[in-house]
């Protein structure tokens, strides 16, 4: 009521009903920042100005009762914001710092306190039931806990997943003064470690690692070592300088280094008002491209695709908030899947990593690929147009010379994958991997999903699709920075034959 809002920081919108995150040659500078930290909302005495709430906080009830929703008062005395009914989500704005929480209406049991934060993704709870599903809780304090009618059958194992080490996954940039070109090795136990890549001479490099993983730097084509890099959570660019001032002398003067010194103080101040770091191109817009809404788990979107005057209604279905994943059931027929297989067979071969024309094969990739244009034939071009309407886009950007890559058809046999790996990347322009549609051909007999190492408080989620269904997510957030929580990968096969393809899609739009 308007009498509660008045004397409440925090207000009440949109409650609405829905279905059910060296050696001496060589200098290292790193950059690492805080965590954000949030303001308060003006107050003298009792009274708060309710002018301007900065942060929404959403709940969706998949809980069989109802709950309630209180704000933690100054003095400590909850007060009553609002019910929630089952399968209905409920919004209320709030304030960095301040804490809610839920609670179940008959029993006055506690479900969840949520103190709000900066992030609006991390905003967003869903309360299940506890005998039903387990239990994810994050850093901040925030609960989710998913009932089994949320997800379709091919999402599993939430709080399941295979268990890792203490190392974090990461993505990290790199941007080097050298004189010369440097080849990076992984540090594996071997004699020279295993080969990631090039650094380019005054020049940029990107990867997905763990902390505590080291890299050992040499001079382009040589074994002559330059030095050695270790990761650190929470590090996010690597500024690599020689010791030879007069080198460095003239790197300062140059342009390169002038908009690295700009990137890092971009950094530093979106970290502090995020808490995430920047892991895409700087600077850059927010996507043109659609991108559809994930406001809480179960959450679907119905399109229709004409087909030839007989259309049929696909559906997608929110199952992670973080990243931003959706399942999409029978996106291709069986007649369509064996039509890919068999325009695939001929062309397969050892799948590489890397950017186009510094590819290499390597052990975290053991899968065999193939790429097929939209116009190999009538029936792919039916396909693309459908994909077109599932994703909200304009059919005639789904293809190569617009915003759409060809169709990467991969297999996998007993014991391949594809490790933990995002699909973006920071190649030096804005232009960037912005979802990623993987459609399964042929599931694996057994195992061989697709894995969400970060999902739901990093315990992670892996999606197992029928043959025919896909799942998407999307690599970039509404902001343009690349999502670090899309991290995701290929999960061993374990026996049968596995076949899938992945669409992936630009924003901007890109030659290929």
């Amino acid at each position: 009521p308007n009498s509660l809002l008045a004397s409440t920081p925090l207000s009440l919108a949109n409650a609405s009903a829905h279905c059910m995150a060296t050696p001496a040659a060589l200098l290292l500078l790193i950059l690492a920042v805080p965590a954000a930290v949030g303001g308060e909302p003006q107050c003298e005495g009792d009274t708060c100005d309710l002018s301007k709430p900065d942060r929404a906080v959403s709940f969706t009830s998949a809980h069989k009762g109802v709950l309630t929703v209180t704000w933690l008062s100054p003095d400590g005395e909850e007060v009553t914001v609002g019910d929630i009914d089952p399968g209905q989500s409920f919004q209320v704005n709030s304030y960095v710092g301040h804490e809610l929480r839920v609670r179940e209406k008959d029993s006055n049991r506690l479900r969840i306190k949520h103190v709000v934060v900066s992030s609006p993704e991390d905003n967003k709870l869903v309360i299940g039931d506890i005998k039903l599903a387990a239990v994810n809780t994050s850093e901040d304090g925030g609960l989710e806990a998913l009932g089994p009618d949320l997800f379709p059958n091919p999402v599993s194992y939430i709080s399941r997943y295979p268990s890792r080490s203490r190392e974090i996954p990461m993505g990290a940039k790199f941007r080097s003064f050298y004189p010369y070109d440097l080849d990076y090795y992984y540090d594996d136990g071997t004699e020279y470690g295993a080969y990631n890549g090039i650094i380019k001479s005054m020049g940029r490099g990107a990867i997905n690692t763990y902390s505590t993983h080291s890299f050992i730097l040499c001079k382009r084509g040589t074994k002559d070592r330059i030095g050695r890099v270790t990761m650190v959570a929470g590090e996010n660019i690597i500024l690599l300088q020689p010791e030879d001032e007069e080198v460095m002398n003239k790197a300062r003067e140059t342009q390169f280094y002038k908009d690295t010194m700009e990137e890092v103080a971009f950094m530093k101040d979106y970290q502090k008002r995020t808490g995430l770091p920047w892991l895409s191109y700087y600077p850059r817009p927010p996507p043109i491209l659609h991108m559809w809404p994930a406001d809480f788990i179960g959450q679907e979107h119905l399109v229709e695709s004409p087909e030839d005057g007989h259309p049929i209604q696909l559906k997608l279905k929110v199952i992670s908030l973080r990243p931003r994943v959706f399942y999409v059931g029978g996106i291709i027929t069986d007649q369509e899947v064996q039509h890919i297989m068999e325009l695939s067979k001929l062309k397969v071969k050892r799948s590489a990593v890397g950017n186009a024309g510094e590819g290499f094969v390597t052990n975290t990739r053991t899968s065999r690929t193939a790429w097929l244009r939209r116009d190999v034939s009538p029936e792919m071009d039916r396909i693309f147009s459908r994909f077109a309407k599932v994703l909200n886009i304009s059919d005639e950007r789904l293809t190569h010379n617009r915003n759409a890559e060809n169709l990467q058809v991969v297999t996998y046999g007993p014991g391949q994958k594809y490790s933990p790996h995002h699909d973006f990347n920071d190649k030096g322009s804005p232009p960037q991997r912005f979802l990623t549609l993987f459609i399964y051909l042929k599931p694996a007999d057994e195992e061989g999903g697709t894995g969400f190492p970060l999902a739901f408080g990093r315990k992670g989620m892996k999606v197992r699709p029928r043959s025919g269904s896909a799942v998407l997510w999307y690599n970039m957030l509404p902001d343009g920075n690349a999502d670090e929580m899309s991290l995701h990968e290929g999960m061993p096969v374990g026996s049968g034959e596995k076949w899938g393809c992945n669409l992936w899609v630009w924003d901007p739009a890109v030659n290929f």
